[in-house]
């Protein structure tokens, strides 16, 4: 079974787990590459939409979230990180959703495993 969406096609059949903890597994895997690709691209360097030198805190407050999430994402065991992250921090850094995961799966591929 194939599903379709905007990065191209997934074959479900291909990502099937054995049971619930291996999939846990797989999904924290997949969260640490998420949390570690948003750190070293957008997070080693803030900057407000000016290219100008901002502090964490500041960083933050124009993506709409917390100082403790930035410090989470830039954590390299990452964290479950929720898909509105992603978002927030892809609109202050102008950077199309469609671009960020594409990067994202050309570096890691489609089909993470631990």
């Amino acid at each position: 079974m194939n599903y379709l969406f905007d990065l191209g096609y997934i074959d479900i059949q291909s990502m099937t787990f054995k049971n619930k903890g291996e999939l846990k597994k797989a999904n924290a895997l997949v969260n640490m590459y998420l949390c570690n690709f948003i750190a070293k691209k957008f997070l080693n360097k803030l900057t407000d939409q000016k290219g100008r030198a901002i502090s964490q805190n500041q960083y933050a407050d124009l993506c709409g979230l917390s100082s403790s999430t930035i410090t989470k994402l830039k954590n390299s065991e990452g964290y479950e990180i929720p898909f509105s992250t992603i978002y927030n921090i892809c609109r202050h850094e102008k950077y199309s959703l469609k671009t960020f995961f594409s990067e994202f799966e050309n570096k890691y591929g489609v089909n993470i495993r631990y």
